[in-house]
């Protein structure tokens, strides 16, 4: 009972919100989702890393309600409204999740091996991480500098593996279109075959 009247409890907050949003805040809203980068579902709902799927839902629901096309004016939030959508889908399945944080991951490695070097260098850095058992690193990988590294460390990795996708599926469609012209080729020739073999008997009584 409690949980049901904790839900009506936050719809009614959210109704309320809603009717304060401006037209500008609901446009510029519009404009920030098609302005984010593609692959990156996370970005669409300004969700971070680490969000859980409970925070994808509550996340999506407010955003979406914001550019709503019934309730937002601007020409593309139809469009915008789908992208939120969109994102939200992702994040729900469990293989696309997975397949983003695994990027994600192998972001944090980059940029890690990279401060690694980096510490090497400064003496001073060093020294205090070691003091700090790892504290320091805990705390910058906290910072808004390595969160916004690692933004655009797992764009970089997202669109390499979308164009290695991309390549791979020209290579296969290139080779399907291969295989067809030679089914063709051997089709014509089985049939160009069997055209001069009857005319070939078709001519066998002004032979003999």
């Amino acid at each position: 009972m409690g949980e049901s009247n904790s839900s009506v409890d936050e719809d009614l907050l959210l109704k309320e919100f809603f009717a304060e949003v401006s037209e500008v805040e609901r446009d510029n809203e519009v404009v920030r989702i098609l302005s984010c980068f593609k692959l990156n579902p996370f970005e669409f709902l300004k969700l971070s890393f680490d969000s859980s799927v409970e925070d994808v839902k509550k996340q999506y629901r407010k955003l979406s309600l914001m550019v709503h096309p019934d309730k937002c004016k601007h020409p593309q939030a139809k469009e915008a409204f789908g992208a939120l959508a969109k994102a939200q889908q992702q994040l729900l399945d469990q293989q696309e999740r997975d397949y983003i944080l695994s990027q994600v991951t192998a972001a944090k490695e980059e940029l890690r091996a990279k401060r690694k070097k980096q510490l090497k260098k400064d003496t001073a850095s060093k020294l205090k991480s070691l003091v700090d058992e790892g504290k320091s690193e805990q705390e910058y990988e906290q910072s808004e500098e390595f969160q916004q590294q690692l933004k655009l460390k797992v764009r970089e990795l997202l669109t390499e593996q979308e164009w290695r996708r991309r390549k791979m599926a020209m290579r296969i469609s290139e080779e399907e279109g291969r295989l067809k012209k030679d089914e063709e080729e051997q089709k014509e020739m089985w049939k160009r075959k069997r055209e001069h073999e009857e005319q070939w008997e078709g001519t066998r009584e002004q032979r003999t």
